[in-house]
């Protein structure tokens, strides 16, 4: 009998164009989503054009749906964020709330869904004033409605378990990393693993923004050394 822990990701549907298209992690608010989209970023999937990194969340889209014009407000959004990154995405746990309406307008979707227990969400929400049976409800009503969209859709859905991310970060990254069609180093995932851990507060004890424009400085002299070396080669 095969006692192995199961992956903390499942693939439910495969990603056709690896390396390309919209990142939307969704979820449940307090439910995981800002390490996942932390992770997204990290891995080299800008996650927004303005990151809050209180939250991982895009400041002007989330705004959107108090605008008028939304789904119009939604392609020129992607449209600017696809112009130097062929993969890049958001987060908004409250999305489901109003994402069907505007679906369309996201080119070439890439559902990331993070899946956590509801009576822990709503023990994390009851920390914050809200009162916990009406924050269990709204824990499952939006964990059902993001069920039934996802169902419904037929792009590319990974699902992540918060509680086995937590237990087993490397194999998560690892996983998420060959679905999104990106490089996952060994720096890389060393860097992201170091930062997952529960109950961490952000920015100020992990910060995926800052985490990310600091990989980039330091992997500059190690692309010039390399290319230099390619260089003496030929």
């Amino acid at each position: 009998m095969n006692h192995a822990a199961p992956d903390p990701c499942t693939v439910v549907r495969v990603n056709p164009h690896p390396g390309r298209g919209s990142v939307l992690v969704l979820g449940t608010p307090r439910g995981g989503t800002s390490v996942v989209a932390g992770i997204c970023h990290l891995l080299g999937v800008p996650m927004g054009l303005d990151i809050d990194p209180s939250n991982m969340e895009d400041r002007a889209f989330r705004e959107f749906p108090k605008t008028t014009g939304c789904a119009e407000r939604v392609a020129s959004f992607f449209t600017e964020l696809h112009e130097q990154h062929p993969l890049a995405g958001v987060k908004d746990p409250a999305a489901i709330d109003w994402l069907p309406d505007v679906y369309d307008s996201v080119p070439e979707p890439v559902l990331v869904v993070v899946s956590r227990d509801v009576y822990t969400v709503a023990q994390r929400e009851e920390v914050s004033g809200s009162g916990f049976f009406d924050a269990l409800h709204g824990a499952i009503q939006r964990k059902y409605a993001v069920l039934d969209f996802v169902h419904a859709v037929a792009d590319p859905l990974i699902v992540v378990s918060y509680e086995r991310l937590m237990h087993d970060p490397r194999v998560a990254v690892h996983s998420l990393a060959r679905f999104l069609g990106v490089e996952a180093t060994d720096e890389l995932v060393d860097r992201i693993v170091g930062r997952v851990r529960p109950h961490a507060d952000m920015p100020n004890d992990v910060d995926f923004v800052a985490a990310r424009a600091d990989f980039e400085r330091s992997a500059v002299p190690t692309r010039f050394r390399r290319l230099r070396l390619a260089r003496r080669a030929s």
